[in-house]
């Protein structure tokens, strides 16, 4: 594993490299503002941020994995991943360790159905939120993947008009 580097640590390494030292402190109080902490640290070059709630520490960048699909009268089926895709065939393969930090989903549907989350091809929902009135979300989520694992989306549900589901992720720092 490698060493984790504090921001300021690694700023002064790169004033110490070059012939002309830059101002980081400007740098790093406004990254300290926007980000309200003092430890942001690089693990392999990502800059990551412990979490308080979750008690990990989380990569400041978080995609988004977005599954959905196009159709009237839509019941219990896997989304498909880029509108071709089906999740449940393939899903999205995760390169490294995270966590499922929030997920949100939507249709043309004023009814109520469910959007969970699989995972390596096995029907056991990892997560799960209801849609009602056509719209649901959830941003205290706390599931662990892993790397090698793959997510897949699933309408648990009738009579679903064009659903879209999406989860943020947050790269995971095992240290």
């Amino acid at each position: 594993m490698p060493p984790i580097v504090p921001l300021q640590e690694l700023f002064e390494e790169l004033n110490r490299r070059i012939d002309k030292p830059i101002d980081y402190n400007h740098i790093l109080s406004s990254w300290i503002q926007s980000f309200g902490a003092q430890n942001i640290v690089f693990v392999d070059g990502m800059p990551y941020l412990p979490d308080p709630s979750r008690g990990k520490l989380l990569s400041i960048g978080r995609p988004v994995l977005s599954a959905a699909y196009y159709g009237l009268n839509q019941s219990s089926r896997y989304l498909r991943m880029d509108g071709v895709t089906m999740a449940g065939a393939q899903g999205f393969l995760m390169p490294r360790d995270a966590t499922i930090t929030a997920m949100w989903a939507k249709s043309r549907s004023t009814g109520s159905w469910n959007v969970e989350v699989r995972k390596n091809g096995i029907p056991i929902t990892l997560v799960s939120i209801p849609v009602v009135g056509s719209f649901g979300s959830d941003s205290t989520i706390d599931v662990d993947v892993y790397a090698g694992d793959f997510l897949q989306f699933y309408l648990n549900g009738t009579a679903v008009d064009h659903p879209i589901a999406g989860v943020e992720i947050a790269w995971r720092a095992n240290v």
